[in-house]
């Protein structure tokens, strides 16, 4: 059996101008009368959560990169932990089952982000969907950046872990295309509605997209690389 999907183009250009100096990191784009997107590099999304530095005093930085099941989470964090230098930690890894959405966050909170804001080490479980059982622990130092990504990391309690949040908005309709093209499709089918009422319970009510510091228009159905090394924002 696998696990949850974690556990493992650009908008017609109308018009480009430069946005106002403090709110852009790249080139906007007005696609429509009421739609602006930008453009951006991981390269200034870096920089501009290591300036966050300057203004948040906790021990370590923690970057959440959240969005429904089939969004590009994982391909995104890690193409950003990349340009970060920094380790990135999937939470559906700690997912014990296909209920467990919920107790793998509060795992991620009591194994990893609580020890780091205290400056100290610490280690999380993975758990193994090939045996069906929690398989080898895995240390982290004591950081002073981390990048998190998974299903519901904006949500609290991890989400008050947060100094950077990033949302993928991806439509309904593209997710579930992604997801059945996957290669384990056929093992995750049967458990997909258990899952997405999980993540929609939690989501519910919690203004994710709202609250994020960055939401990521991935909208397009195209290979999740984000080898190109930039992105579409909204």
């Amino acid at each position: 059996m696998t696990g949850p999907p974690g556990a493992r183009r650009p908008p017609t250009e109308v018009h480009s101008f430069p946005v106002a100096v403090g709110t852009s990191l790249g080139t906007a784009r007005q696609v429509s009368e009421n739609v602006l997107v930008e453009t951006v590099t991981f390269t200034a999304l870096a920089d501009s959560i290591r300036a966050r530095r300057l203004e948040d005093d906790r021990r370590c930085l923690v970057v959440g990169v959240d969005g429904m099941s089939g969004a590009g989470k994982t391909s995104f964090a890690h193409r950003l932990s990349t340009e970060l230098s920094v380790p990135c930690i999937g939470s559906d890894e700690m997912v014990s089952g296909w209920d467990g959405l919920a107790a793998s966050l509060e795992a991620l909170v009591t194994w990893v982000l609580d020890p780091l804001a205290r400056g100290e080490p610490g280690r999380w479980r993975r758990f193994d969907w090939v045996e069906g059982r929690p398989a080898e622990w895995i240390e982290v130092p004591a950081l002073d950046l981390l990048v998190i990504e998974g299903c519901c990391v904006g949500v609290p309690p991890v989400g008050d872990h947060l100094s950077y949040l990033v949302w993928l908005d991806t439509p309904e309709a593209e997710r579930r295309r992604r997801l059945a093209a996957r290669d384990d499709w056929d093992s995750y089918a049967p458990y997909f509605d258990i899952w997405k009422a999980q993540e929609s319970a939690l989501q519910a009510g919690a203004r994710t997209e709202d609250r994020a510091d960055l939401v990521v228009d991935n909208t397009e159905p195209v290979v999740d690389t984000w080898s190109g090394g930039q992105f579409v924002r909204r």
